[in-house]
Formats: C-alpha cells, sequence, structure tokens
C-alpha cells in the first residue's frame, strides 16, 4: 500500500511539474511575440543597442566603475555575476 501511495505521489508531482513547463513555455512565447512586436514599431536595431550597451560599459571601465559596469552587464543580460564579471574583463582587453 505504501508502494502505490509513493507512486501516486511521484506521478502527480511529475503532473504538476510538466504542466507548469508547458505554462512557463507558453508564457515565454507570448512575450517573445510582444517583444518582436514592439520591436517592429521601433527603430532601434538590436546591432544599435548591442552598441550603446558596449558604449556604456566602456565609459564605465573608462571611470573605474567596473562593479557598476558589472552590475550594467547583470541588468541588461542577464548573465550570472561570474559571467558578468567575465564579459567586463573581456571588455578591458579591447
Amino acid at each position: 500500500m505504501e508502494f502505490n501511495l509513493i507512486e501516486i505521489i511521484t506521478l502527480a508531482a511529475i503532473f504538476y511539474l510538466l504542466s507548469t513547463v508547458f505554462r512557463l513555455e507558453q508564457r515565454v512565447k507570448t512575450l517573445d511575440d510582444k517583444v518582436e512586436q514592439l520591436s517592429a514599431h521601433t527603430d532601434v536595431t538590436d546591432d544599435e543597442l548591442h552598441q550603446e550597451l558596449q558604449d556604456e560599459l566602456k565609459e564605465l571601465i573608462h571611470q573605474g566603475k567596473d562593479v557598476q559596469a558589472v552590475k550594467r552587464v547583470r541588468e541588461t543580460k542577464g548573465l550570472s555575476l561570474v559571467e558578468a564579471k567575465q564579459y567586463v574583463d573581456t571588455l578591458k582587453l579591447k
């Protein structure tokens, strides 16, 4: 009897996780569609946004504000602290 209860709980947990993943995938798809719609109405391209960020980061690095540069990378690109630090360090070499 205990084994059956464990199986039922496991199946319920798996079902819950799968339904949660499905809902999250749907939300991401919806957000992607909205971003596409918004970008269609602006004149700014991804390359221009990338270049603006690069310029901003280089200026922060030049001013000795590496911590702010790392923070800005994390905010805009969603990177971890280590990844953002590596990104800024790469910019320093350029």
